[in-house]
C-alpha cells in the first residue's frame, strides 16, 4: 500500500467508513494484459508503484519459485506508459534469496523498496538468520544499500503510509510461528509497535493494509495452517488509532499474495491467488484473480479471472486516470513471466 491515490493509502475526499461493505457486485472489465518480463528462467513476486510520473515494478529473478542455490535477485524496470519498459536496477548479496519487494513512497519522497534476505540453504535449520532489509532511490534507479530492519528472523512485508508515519507487518514461520508489527518514519529505521499481533501458531504470514479516511486500518491476513487440508482461511484486520488492539475475522477463502486497494467511491478490492478447491498443495489448479471484499460480513466475492495459472499471484495494483493498473507474474504460458494489466471499473469511469 502507498502514500497517495496510486497505491491504496490516500485520504480518500469521498469515502466514508460504511462503503467498505457496499456495492462489491459492481463489475470489472480486463481491458489489456501483456507480458512485461521474462529474461530470467523464473520472473515472479512482483510490485507496482508511479512514482515521479513514471511506472515502477519490482519483482525477483531466480531459477525457480525458491530451493537450494537459488540466489535469487531484484529486478526494477520502469516505464513511462505502460508498455515499453526498461530495466533500472538490479539488486543482490552473494549467497541469500533476495525476495518479495515490495515498493512505496516515505514521507521525504524517497521510493521505499522492502525485500528479505532469505537463507534458502538453511531454510528450516535456523530462521532467525533471515534478515529483512530495506533499499531508497531518490530517482528510481539509483538504490542506496541493504539496510536490516525490524527483528532478524522476521520477514517484514510491505510498508503502508498513513501521513508521516508506515507500519508493516512481520511474520516468522515454522516451529517458532509468530508476527510482530512495526513502524516507521522514514522506511531506515523501523521499531516493534505490537508484539504478537496474531497469536503464535497461527500461520499468519504475508498481508495487504490500508489506511482509511477516518485513519481505520484495515488489513488482509494470508494464513498457512499446517494442521488444516485446506491451508487455512484468511483473516480480515481492522483496527482504530494507535492501531494496537485488532479485531480479525475469518474470510470465506483460502488465498495466497494478497493485495488490495481502497477505490476512490469507498469500495475495495483484492487480488489474491486462488486454489482450486481450496488445496494450495497443487500448483496446477491455481490462478489470480480480482475480487470485491466486504468488511462488514468478512465475505470476498471474486470478479474477474485474469490471464493466468500454476505459480502465479503476487499482484501490485495502482490506481491512476481513471482505471486499474496491475502488475503480476503467472506460467500459464509456459514460462514464468512478469505481465501489465489494466481494468476498467463499472461506475468509475
Amino acid at each position: 500500500m502507498k502514500n497517495n491515490l496510486l497505491h491504496c493509502t490516500v485520504v480518500l475526499m469521498f469515502i466514508f467508513a460504511g462503503r467498505l461493505g457496499a456495492n462489491e457486485n459492481h463489475g470489472i472489465k480486463i481491458v489489456e494484459v501483456h507480458k512485461i518480463w521474462d529474461a530470467a528462467p523464473h520472473n515472479a513476486f512482483t510490485d507496482l508503484q508511479r512514482f515521479k510520473g513514471r511506472w515502477y515494478c519490482a519483482f525477483r529473478e531466480g531459477r525457480g519459485h525458491a530451493g537450494g542455490g537459488d540466489y535469487g535477485k531484484i529486478r526494477v524496470i520502469t516505464s513511462s506508459d505502460g508498455k515499453d519498459w526498461k530495466s533500472v536496477a538490479l539488486l543482490q548479496n552473494d549467497g541469500v534469496d533476495l525476495r518479495d519487494a515490495k515498493l512505496s513512497v516515505t514521507p521525504g519522497g524517497e521510493l521505499l523498496l522492502n525485500s528479505c534476505e532469505y537463507r534458502v540453504d538453511n531454510d528450516g535449520a535456523d530462521i532467525r538468520n533471515n534478515t529483512s532489509v530495506a533499499y531508497r532511490s531518490k530517482n528510481g534507479a539509483d538504490w542506496s544499500t541493504a539496510k536490516q530492519v525490524a527483528d532478524k528472523g522476521y520477514w517484514l512485508w510491505q510498508t503502508s503510509w498513513l501521513g508521516n508515519t508506515g507500519y508493516a507487518l512481520g511474520y516468522r514461520w515454522g516451529n517458532r510461528d509468530a508476527t510482530r508489527f512495526y513502524r516507521t518514519t522514514d522506511g531506515n529505521q523501523y521499531t516493534l509497535h505490537v508484539d504478537h499481533l496474531r497469536p503464535p501458531g497461527d500461520r499468519s504470514n504475508e498481508h495487504a493494509m490500508f489506511f482509511d479516511a477516518d485513519g481505520l486500518a484495515h488489513m488482509l491476513l494470508r494464513r498457512d495452517n499446517a494442521q488444516s487440508k485446506t491451508g487455512g482461511y484468511a483473516l480480515l484486520g481492522q483496527a482504530e488509532p494507535p492501531y494496537t488492539d485488532w479485531e480479525w475475522r475469518r474470510l470465506n477463502i483460502t488465498l495466497g499474495g494478497p493485495s488490495m486497494i481502497q477505490l476512490p467511491d469507498g469500495r475495495v478490492l483484492a487480488c489474491v491467488r486462488r486454489y482450486a478447491g481450496e488445496n494450495h498443495r497443487n500448483w496446477g489448479s491455481q490462478w489470480t484473480e480480482l475480487g470485491w471484499l466486504n468488511f462488514q460480513t468478512a465475505k470476498y466475492t471474486p470478479s474477474a479471472k485474469l490471464p493466468s495459472g500454476g505459480d502465479s499471484s503476487y499482484a501490485g495494483l495502482v490506481w491512476h486516470n481513471g482505471l486499474l493498473w496491475i502488475s503480476y507474474y503467472s506460467s500459464h504460458s509456459g514460462k514464468t513471466s512478469i505481465y501489465f494489466a489494466r481494468a476498467e471499473i463499472a461506475g468509475l469511469r
